[in-house]
């Protein structure tokens, strides 16, 4: 892929999130933080789809990635975690597959609707699963280190 192109996906990711910074009133002095964060959760996504050519594989560390961001982010500015994971989740969300579903369901292609809402679906589980197991490691390792539980 071209270098132009990689950095125009990495601008709009970073516009696209700095636009939700806004929506979710985030403090502007965390905005460009906060719109940072697509661009990591894209880089990991585009990187591990070179590696992989997997979309789920894709999906679940690029979610895993704006996770760990959203947590390290919110420990730094102190905030809450969710706010810098969801504006980084951005850039994933799989709307064009969603839009060719639906659109392709409306126009009586039903096996092509059908195939493409199934992948959006599985898109979608292999980001959450990517946020949640990313969340709960991060959460283990806090508590282990608090010495609030062993092992």
């Amino acid at each position: 892929m071209a270098v132009w192109k990689i950095a125009l996906q990495f601008a709009t990711a970073v516009a696209g999130c700095f636009g939700f910074a806004i929506v979710f009133h985030v403090g502007r002095n965390e905005w460009l933080v906060a719109s940072f964060g697509g661009a990591v959760s894209w880089a990991a996504y585009l990187l591990m789809l070179s590696a992989s050519g997997n979309d789920y594989v894709a999906a679940f560390v690029g979610s895993a990635a704006s996770a760990f961001y959203g947590e390290m982010i919110a420990r730094k500015v102190r905030a809450p975690a969710t706010v810098f994971t969801v504006i980084a989740f951005v850039p994933l969300i799989p709307g064009a597959s969603l839009y060719r579903a639906a659109d392709a369901l409306m126009n009586g292609h039903s096996e092509e609707g059908r195939r493409l809402a199934v992948y959006t679906l599985a898109f979608a589980a292999c980001m959450s699963a990517g946020v949640v197991v990313t969340t709960l490691i991060l959460r283990k390792m806090g508590k282990v280190r608090a010495g609030k539980i062993s092992g």
